[in-house]
């Protein structure tokens, strides 16, 4: 005599339960599988983006500090060239110039042009990291003397100047001539 019952949509005969049973097992075995396998390439897709994003953050990261390193020496130049023109409204002569600009003998006179130098946190010193150059260059008028400087600031040894500031000041004929 069988036990097999008949299927009747509800139930199952017993021998098709373990069947099933081991069926569903290997099933949810195999989701199980490539239910791991997603996970892992959800996680390789997340280390990858996350990778991207890191390397991007460092490039600007990196970026951001030479900017700033640029925008100091900028300042810093500017802030040199301003003061050496207050120093050119202040002088009668180069000689005065080069007095006032003078500090701890980092200023050198050549021929009516004098240099200067300062390093990046603006301390004076001859071989710095700035060199300030101003050309002194009088022109000759009939009730006195306009003297027209050009000031500019290189960072170390680059050709083009960082900074240049032109200036002009008006010496009465009286002072030129003491």
């Amino acid at each position: 005599m069988s036990r097999s019952r008949v299927w009747d949509g509800k139930q199952k005969n017993s021998a098709a339960g373990a069947g099933d049973v081991f069926e569903r097992g290997i099933e949810a075995a195999a989701g199980g599988r490539r239910r791991a396998t997603a996970f892992y390439m959800e996680t390789l897709v997340l280390a990858a983006v996350f990778t991207a994003v890191i390397l991007v953050l460092v490039r600007v990261f990196a970026l951001s500090e030479q900017t700033s390193i640029q925008a100091r020496v900028l300042t810093n130049a500017v802030r040199l060239a301003e003061n050496a023109a207050e120093a050119v409204a202040a002088s009668e002569s180069v000689q005065e110039l080069a007095d006032l600009l003078d500090q701890g003998g980092n200023v050198i006179l050549e021929d009516g042009a004098l240099r200067a130098g300062y390093d990046l946190d603006m301390e004076p010193g001859r071989e710095g990291d700035f060199c300030l150059e101003a050309e002194w260059n009088p022109q000759e008028s009939g009730a006195g003397n306009l003297v027209r400087c050009r000031i500019s600031v290189r960072w170390k040894d680059e050709e083009e100047p960082v900074y240049v500031l032109e200036t002009a000041v008006y010496l009465e004929r009286q002072a030129m001539q003491n």
